[in-house]
């Protein structure tokens, strides 16, 4: 297939705020490398690939605390350093706090007033849960179907959403089934798979296309982490229903993860722990002979695709690999991001989501 030139854009944004957990290798390491807080506001670290006790301090207490579960509580403006030590290993996460009134502005527009509603969309006898938000002003607008990754659910795209429909989109996230301990959709996470996600998605992108107030020929799809690698499969199948698709972080790594965990399938429990919810051994046993990117070189239009340059969860070579493999594909690389974007960073994202959308 013939390659495009493709773009990689560098832009300096500040530091990591919270991350969407997702599969990754059995190294130990810790989630974020780098936070930014609000005094007052709490985020939670964790260390994932070791069973051993992990021990939690704070080298300026007046700044932050952390409790003997990881959860770092703000306390006035300033710096220190969180540490997890598991056996003689140390891991650091450098903590920035800031003052309440220093926080950037939240995205506002006077363009358009508009409505929120919970959505439950009935598929084949599941239900998905979600939420859409539309300009209350009468219309056909462009849609965009909102993924969230692994572990979420659609209140991880609750910025994302008011801010596009505020600018003339539908905007419409929701709970995979099975897909969060949180999730309110049906189903049970023991029998959800990366493809019962996509056919979560389908179902979703079929009800969304055929509502009065969208604009059947603009859909885009937009996909986080885990659900980001859902969204490159359901385009694979739209194809050109779908104008373009944007990408947060994509992992499009899992599969190599887990083959890497259990080379043989006959390693695979039938129930398996993995940061807060349980698996099925369908999970891992319909993508160990999965390769991703022989399965994703098909759509046609354009992929944006968004990383941070921190992010200890999806490898970077996955990004530069998914732009070769796009015949239209833009990687946009965020400085000292991770997996899971600052306030800072965020903003600056949707900002960049928003203009591509606007193009299309």
């Amino acid at each position: 297939m013939h390659k495009n030139l493709k773009k990689i854009s560098l832009i300096a944004l500040g530091a990591l705020f919270i991350t969407t957990a997702i599969h990754t290798s059995a190294k130990t390491k810790l989630n974020k490398t780098s936070l930014t807080l609000e005094e007052g506001e709490s985020a939670t670290l964790k260390v994932t690939g070791s069973k051993k006790t992990i021990k939690w301090s704070s080298s300026d207490k007046k700044v932050a605390t952390v409790t003997n579960k990881g959860k770092v509580t703000a306390k006035k403006a300033g710096n220190c350093k969180i540490t997890a030590k598991a056996g003689s290993k140390k891991y650091i996460c450098k903590l920035k706090v800031i003052k309440k009134d220093n926080k950037p502005a939240a995205d506002t527009t006077d363009t358009e007033k508009i409505t929120i509603k919970e959505l439950i969309i009935k598929e084949n006898n599941k239900e998905i849960y979600g939420k859409i938000y539309y300009p209350e002003k009468e219309g056909k607008y462009p849609a965009v179907i909102l993924s969230h990754g692994y572990n979420g659910t659609n209140s991880d795209f609750v910025q994302e959403c008011t801010y596009f429909a505020q600018n003339g989109y539908v905007a419409y996230a929701y709970d995979f089934c099975g897909g969060s301990s949180r999730s309110k959709s049906s189903g049970k996470s023991t029998d959800m798979t990366i493809f019962t996600e996509k056919e979560d998605l389908l179902a979703v992108f079929n009800y969304i296309q055929a509502l009065n107030n969208v604009d059947p020929d603009q859909m885009f799809l937009f996909g986080g982490s885990q659900g980001g690698f859902v969204t490159t499969l359901a385009a694979e199948e739209l194809m050109d229903k779908v104008k373009s698709v944007i990408l947060y972080f994509p992992a499009l790594n899992i599969p190599d993860d887990w083959r890497r965990n259990y080379p043989t399938i006959d390693k695979i429990p039938e129930v398996t722990d993995f940061w807060g919810l349980k698996l099925g051994k369908e999970f891992f046993l319909s993508i160990h002979d999965f390769y991703t990117f022989d399965n994703i070189d098909s759509y046609p239009n354009d992929v944006l695709i968004i990383y941070g340059d921190k992010d200890n969860i999806v490898p970077y070579d996955a990004m530069i690999k998914a732009q070769k493999t796009y015949n239209n594909a833009e990687l946009v690389v965020l400085k000292n991001e991770g997996h899971g974007f600052s306030s800072q960073g965020g903003k600056k994202a949707r900002e960049m989501v928003l203009d591509f959308l606007k193009k299309h």
